[in-house]
C-alpha cells in the first residue's frame, strides 16, 4: 500500500486536489499496518496465556511477519 505513492506526489501544492487523497491513502495504510501489528501482538498474548491450544510460535510468527512488512 505504501509503494503506490511516490514521494514527489506528496509535495505541497496549493492548486492540486490529489495531494489530500494521497495523504489519506497513506494514513489508511499506516492505520491498517499498525492495527494488524496490534492484532498479532494480541494473538501472541492470548496464545501464551492459554495452556491448551496452538503453539506460541503462531503468535510469534504473526508479530515477526507484521514487523518485517512494516520495516520494508
Amino acid at each position: 500500500m505504501f509503494n503506490c505513492v511516490r514521494k514527489e506526489d506528496i509535495d505541497y501544492s496549493p492548486y492540486e486536489e490529489g495531494e489530500w487523497r494521497l495523504k489519506l491513502w497513506l494514513f489508511f495504510a499506516y492505520v491498517v499496518s499498525f492495527v494488524s501489528l496490534a492484532a498479532s501482538v494480541g494473538l501472541l498474548i492470548q496464545d501464551s496465556l492459554v495452556k491448551t491450544g496452538p503453539s506460541v510460535w503462531t503468535g510469534t510468527a504473526g508479530v515477526l511477519q507484521c514487523v518485517f512488512v512494516l520495516i520494508r
